[in-house]
């Protein structure tokens, strides 16, 4: 089964296998975003819109939210949870997506980078679609080394996706136009972030 079969596969059970006891744990991650009325969001890897109901509430209707994934079925999860949301669901890659560049206030990705195959290229194209002072953040509830116990034994299909190496993720980082890169790596928390120049 490849990686894509895989998130297909589980999608109509996700929320309840990995979402059912974390609100508060969400929300506290959700101010780290520090998303302001009128922002322009993309939330690279939606899977089921965990983030979705929280990023559109917060840009008061001014802005946009663009949920973007590679799995048609996770994507259809998501859109039916918020049918009428104003919110954009598309079907791609990261590696290459369908957005003109520097048009995102911030880029979030939550809970799926480790399952990128093409890790720079990857944050190279979420780089790209960041407008100048936009902040891109890849996060997770777990630590990297969390992720990778949990990946380990969640199937054959993810067992590899880890996070790189914090050295290694800073270095990839700071070659794109990201400025002030820092990274968080601790128990029940991962939070990379730069902001583009």
């Amino acid at each position: 089964m490849s990686q894509k079969e895989f998130f297909d596969r589980h999608a109509n059970k996700w929320d309840e296998l990995y979402y059912q006891n974390e609100p508060d744990e969400l929300s506290d991650l959700i101010r780290r975003f520090q998303i302001r009325k009128g922002d322009w969001i993309l939330d690279v890897g939606t899977g089921t819109g965990i983030l979705l109901p929280y990023l559109s509430k917060l840009t008061g209707g001014k802005g946009k939210v663009f949920a973007l994934d590679f799995s048609s079925e996770m994507l259809s999860v998501a859109e039916s949870k918020l049918p009428h949301s104003g919110i954009e669901f598309i079907n791609s890659d990261v590696g290459n997506m369908p957005f003109d560049c520097e048009i995102f206030d911030r880029v979030i990705c939550f809970a799926c980078f480790p399952h990128f195959g093409n890790k720079p290229r990857s944050l190279q194209e979420m780089s790209r679609v960041l407008k100048k002072g936009g902040k891109l953040f890849i996060a997770h509830l777990l630590s990297s080394q969390e992720i990778k116990e949990h990946h380990f034994n969640a199937g054959e299909e993810v067992k590899d996706d880890v996070l790189p190496e914090n050295s290694l993720m800073l270095k990839m980082m700071s070659k794109l136009k990201l400025k002030g890169v820092k990274i968080i790596d601790q128990p029940a928390l991962y939070f990379a972030q730069g902001e583009k120049w």
